[in-house]
């Protein structure tokens, strides 16, 4: 899910050890935002976890924020489906010629529904190269609204 996050610039499984007293932690997940800002998170059910506060004044010491990641956050809602579904495609080699039909239509019209951005696309897959650009960060669909389908609008990605 942070993969398709376009707030996050990267993210590990964790290696930062926090200290809480005489417990050691490894959190979960690093993550870095596009605006610099570091993350150290957990997953909902950790069994055993420092005092929150401690871990979070500890990462704080090291220039990280921490938090423990509600599972409302990844099971509510639509966008781990969604996920799952462009990730099928994330191997997926877009020619060029696509590519540029694709992000020269959404530049001329603004969004389209990606109903109408699969005609489009004319040397490979339509849905495949679709979910790659997405991917690749190129294009950009709502994942949270409901299941990717005909009449998501697909929105072209400046950059």
């Amino acid at each position: 899910m942070l993969d398709l996050n376009p707030d996050v610039r990267s993210w590990a499984c964790g290696t930062t050890v926090l200290k809480v007293g005489r417990s050691k932690h490894v959190p979960d997940l690093q993550m870095e935002e596009i605006d610099g800002r570091l993350w150290l998170l957990d997953v909902f059910d950790r069994k055993n976890l420092p005092d929150a506060t401690g871990l979070s004044v500890e990462a704080s010491g090291l220039s990280y924020r921490y938090r423990v990641v509600d599972r409302a956050e990844i099971y509510d809602g639509f966008r781990l489906k969604n996920a799952n579904d462009l990730l099928r495609y994330a191997g997926h080699n877009v020619p060029l010629g696509d590519r540029i039909r694709l992000l020269s239509l959404l530049g001329e019209h603004g969004p389209l529904s990606l109903s109408d951005c699969l005609r489009a696309v004319r040397e490979t897959q339509p849905v495949a190269a679709i979910a790659s650009l997405i991917l690749q960060g190129y294009l950009e669909v709502e994942l949270d609204d409901k299941l990717i389908g005909p009449e998501t609008m697909v929105r072209r990605i400046s950059g």
